[in-house]
């Protein structure tokens, strides 16, 4: 009772964010906006959190306090730019009439494309290399993760599908959506390490690599008239 009459006194509605809760969380995405911005100007190692902190405005323990650590504001800017690119095109990834190498294509040129606006090419390479060399640190853990989610929305995209292989089995989702990705990986990695690659060529490559892939794991039909499952086909 005593929380209601605060809340009405404040403004507040019940269980929605007070203002001290909504100038916190824009403060955060300020910081997060500002890194972007110098990582990709400056490269991250060198920038500072006390260069991030002077962009923003505020003291240098502020910043420490919202991330702990330069390293804490990289996998926000990833994780959390990487789960509003997967939520806002889940729906986007299932087109009729195509087949099934446009459709597996066109999903995976899509998360290269979002994954460039997410950050530059030159964040991507420091997060890959310090993966590599350190994967015992909570980035490296919190940066596979984010690899593994986009598995995970690949599988769904494929358990919507009605499947069928060459040997005649039903698809494996999780199977299929491992596969193409460790298809996409590489091409993805060349993509951030050559600076001159562009979009288009990186299409080119995942094109060479995915299309003839389609034909050798999908049951002819599968590929060529991919249906969904249920009353959407």
């Amino acid at each position: 009772m005593a929380n209601l009459v605060s809340d009405s006194f404040s403004g507040n509605v019940p269980g929605e964010p007070g203002l001290r809760d909504r100038k916190k969380a824009k403060r955060r995405d300020e910081i997060i906006a500002v890194a972007r911005d110098l990582f990709a100007r400056n490269g991250i190692d060198a920038t500072t959190m006390t260069d991030i902190a002077a962009a923003v405005g505020i003291s240098s323990p502020t910043v420490f306090n919202y991330f702990g650590s330069k390293d804490g504001i990289l996998i926000a800017l990833i994780s959390e730019g990487t789960l509003q690119a997967r939520e806002g095109d889940r729906d986007l990834h299932w087109q009729a009439g195509r087949t099934m190498a446009e459709l597996i294509l066109t999903l995976f040129l899509r998360v290269s494309d979002r994954t460039l606006d997410i950050a530059g090419k030159r964040v991507w390479r420091y997060a890959e290399a310090a993966t590599i060399r350190r994967p015992e640190t909570e980035f490296s853990r919190q940066y596979s993760e984010v690899s593994q989610a986009l598995v995970v929305v690949v599988a769904e995209f494929f358990a919507g599908m009605d499947l069928r292989m060459r040997s005649g089995a039903v698809g494996d989702p999780a199977y299929l959506a491992q596969l193409f990705h460790d298809v996409w990986v590489p091409c993805f990695l060349r993509l951030i390490t050559d600076e001159t690659q562009t979009l288009a060529d990186h299409e080119a490559m995942l094109r060479a690599r995915i299309l003839p892939l389609v034909d050798l794991v999908f049951d002819p039909a599968s590929a060529q008239f991919p249906l969904r499952k249920g009353p959407a086909q």
